[in-house]
């Protein structure tokens, strides 16, 4: 796991891995809830974003495994002053997942009309997880283990950040704004930092993604998953 020798600011963000074979990284399943992200704690706001994009299946509030929420609630309270997180999405049902890729394939094909069907799989692949029934090789957020958010002020009004939410881009990189000293950067910083003290890893392609207990998780830090697919908020 990264480890943070200054002050957040001040520290780049590590070279990352991608997440190539997470899938055959073995899950020890634990029997864990998921929980609310806006019963987490007043420094963490939930703003589910494909609840109010309209996409199928989107629930009207974010959910998270339990472990999830207790170290969101850790990593929020570390943050300085009038700073929060801001959760966008977290356990996302197959359906939506669906609407995505598919969304997005289509998007692909539109900007590529002669690219063949595995190219197109795979650039949508590096953003959007395909979506898979399979109990031992879900997709991050069907687990519940992984959390799309982002940096806000005291009243939970995202920071800048550089890109929006879901803004497949290479700018969306984790690590693509870290010789562009700004306080996009710092910001972008300061919620990797926040995160990876708390045992969350970082998606190499998305700022916003992070993980803990998944199969992206477990690739990072050499460990098997602990969560599979969650059973669906009532």
């Amino acid at each position: 796991m990264a480890r943070l020798t200054a002050a957040p600011k001040d520290t780049p963000i590590p070279a990352l891995g991608h997440t190539d074979g997470w899938r055959d990284v073995p899950i020890d399943r634990v029997d864990e809830p998921l929980v609310p992200v806006d019963a987490i704690g007043p420094r963490v706001h939930d703003d589910p974003k494909y609840h109010q994009w309209g996409l199928p299946g989107a629930f009207s509030r974010s959910w998270v495994r339990q472990g999830v929420a207790e170290r969101l609630e850790r990593a929020a309270a570390s943050l300085p002053a009038g700073r929060s997180l801001v959760v966008w999405d977290g356990y996302r049902a197959l359906e939506t997942q669906a609407a995505l890729f598919s969304g997005y394939v289509d998007e692909i094909v539109a900007a590529h009309p002669d690219w063949v069907a595995q190219a197109i799989e795979e650039a949508a692949a590096r953003y959007v997880t395909p979506p898979s029934r399979s109990p031992d090789a879900p997709p991050p957020h069907l687990t519940g283990g992984a959390v799309d958010l982002t940096v806000g002020d005291g009243d939970g009004r995202p920071l800048p950040l550089g890109t929006g939410f879901d803004a497949f881009v290479p700018e969306a990189g984790a690590r693509a704004l870290e010789d562009r000293p700004s306080e996009v950067r710092d910001n972008r910083r300061l919620l990797f930092w926040t995160m990876s003290s708390e045992g969350f890893t970082a998606y190499v392609e998305e700022w916003w993604h992070f993980d803990h207990g998944d199969q992206f998780w477990g690739l990072v830090a050499g460990v098997p998953a602990r969560y599979g697919p969650a059973v669906a908020p009532a």
